[in-house]
């Protein structure tokens, strides 16, 4: 019989915290984007403050008060993109992110210790004068994730407050697109990059508080409350 106290715990190789989402970057993990096999910055999105994610330590979804950087997820889904489904493995491991070294899902307390610590934010990784940090900040002040939230709750009221809210909405979804669009048309950079630059897509910003986003002839976009969407 296997005898714990000398052989503890491995771990079983199964994926499934890999499939539940790829790793947030703290400090330590700036090293992997230096030299000449760094990770690109097309596989990390950018999560803002005021957004609502889920807290793996705390176990639900609360809005972040800092952004923090994750690698993205793949196939539509928050699989890790550096996971290998066929083989169970990563592609990265053996220098693999802080939080993947720290996780261990029968003892998640060395995680939990690291978890909201020296967490990367877009300005470690951009060098100083950035040419797109202005457009990032404009970007911020346009599309602030704190403030989708708080109109999402008025445009589920009925009268003015709701037209407002939808009016609000309606303007940030067409900034959120214009940046995107501008960022690809003048400064030359992929749209497989926006993600990092400027957060989550709007669609994904709206769906994470219960909005839907359509297309409309007049205004371009109409933004209306998801009926199927439960708190």
């Amino acid at each position: 019989m296997k005898n714990e106290a000398t052989n503890p715990p491995e771990c079983r190789r199964c994926g499934e915290c890999c499939r539940k989402g790829g790793p947030a970057l703290h400090a330590q993990d700036k090293a992997l984007f230096e030299g000449g096999d760094a990770l690109d910055l097309s596989l990390v999105v950018t999560l803002r403050a005021g957004e609502p994610a889920f807290d793996q330590v705390l176990g639900r979804v609360i809005p972040l008060t800092n952004e923090i950087l994750k690698l993205k997820g793949t196939g539509g889904s928050w699989t890790c993109s550096l996971y290998d489904a066929s083989a169970n493995a990563c592609g990265l491991y053996a220098s693999r992110p802080a939080e993947c070294r720290a996780l261990f899902c029968q003892d998640t307390s060395e995680l939990a210790a690291m978890y909201d610590k020296d967490r990367l934010a877009r300005r470690d990784l951009l060098p100083k004068g950035h040419g797109v940090l202005a457009v990032m900040d404009e970007h911020e002040a346009l599309v602030p994730p704190a403030r989708i939230a708080e109109l999402a709750v008025l445009l589920r009221a009925r009268g003015q407050e709701a037209l407002d809210a939808e009016r609000e909405l309606s303007r940030m979804a067409l900034a959120d697109r214009a940046f995107r669009k501008s960022l690809t048309e003048r400064a030359g950079i992929a749209p497989e990059y926006h993600d990092f630059f400027f957060g989550r897509g709007i669609d994904a910003l709206f769906a994470a508080v219960g909005l839907c986003l359509r297309a409309d002839v007049r205004q371009g976009v109409r933004v209306q409350p998801d009926p199927l969407w439960r708190d």
